[in-house]
């Protein structure tokens, strides 16, 4: 998992960093929102550990622009030293997927950071995993998916692109994100790969929406998993 650290704290670096640093994560520390706006052209990030307080701007700013300017889908875990509830209800709506105060105890943040993981589809030895997503479920242990009880044949790759999706319905993936995400290549790139996969899942899985589920395309952007609310 590939993750950015945006604190301008030299101390409280080294201690996400040390409590991340097992080998299991790439770890990209951060002082300045510009250093790492701009590190995001070029890499894609997983998820961001983010500080309230920074020097130039602060973190619900940066999110903000991350959500609304970037579009960028990844896990934003926020950390705080004030714990007022608004502030914390403030920086959720604003696409923050968790939250810790200071001071940081290594445990819970190692806990937290691999409850994200999951989700994000890095899995670890806690056991069978299973998301279920209607007439679909997804066993990321055994490496299968089921539609309505049967395992459907996928590549690889189908199958990473699955996962993803089904672990987070609702969200928007861009084909850049999608592009250096499951074929590990440059974002950047002019190609059809994406949407030929997209439109292969539609057809296997069923999510043409006929039952309700459809893995829709937003213009311009990329693609979302929109499931029914019935």
């Amino acid at each position: 998992m590939r993750i950015a650290i945006l604190e301008d704290d030299p101390d409280q670096q080294a201690l996400i960093a040390a409590a991340l640093g097992d080998g299991t994560a790439t770890l990209t520390p951060f002082t300045t929102a510009h250093d790492l706006f701009r590190a995001m052209q070029n890499t894609s990030f997983e998820l961001l550990v983010l500080d309230w307080r920074l020097p130039e701007v602060d973190g619900f700013e940066v999110l903000e622009t991350l959500r609304n300017a970037y579009q960028w889908p990844g896990a934003v875990l926020f950390i705080t030293a004030d714990d007022a509830e608004d502030n914390v209800v403030r920086a959720l709506g604003a696409g923050a997927d968790d939250f810790l105060h200071k001071p940081l105890r290594v445990p819970e943040l190692r806990a937290r950071i691999e409850a994200l993981g999951r989700r994000l589809g890095h899995v670890d030895s806690v056991g069978t995993t299973l998301f279920e997503c209607g007439p679909l479920q997804l066993d990321l242990t055994a490496g299968i998916i089921r539609l309505h009880g049967d395992i459907v044949e996928l590549t690889d790759r189908e199958y990473r692109l699955a996962a993803l999706f089904l672990q987070n319905p609702g969200q928007l993936f861009t084909r850049a994100y999608l592009l250096e995400r499951i074929w590990s290549v440059s974002g950047d790139l002019n190609t059809r790969t994406v949407d030929t996969h997209i439109s292969g899942l539609r057809r296997k899985l069923k999510l043409d929406g006929q039952q309700n589920h459809r893995l829709k395309s937003v213009y311009q952007q990329g693609y979302r998993l929109e499931l029914s609310q019935h």
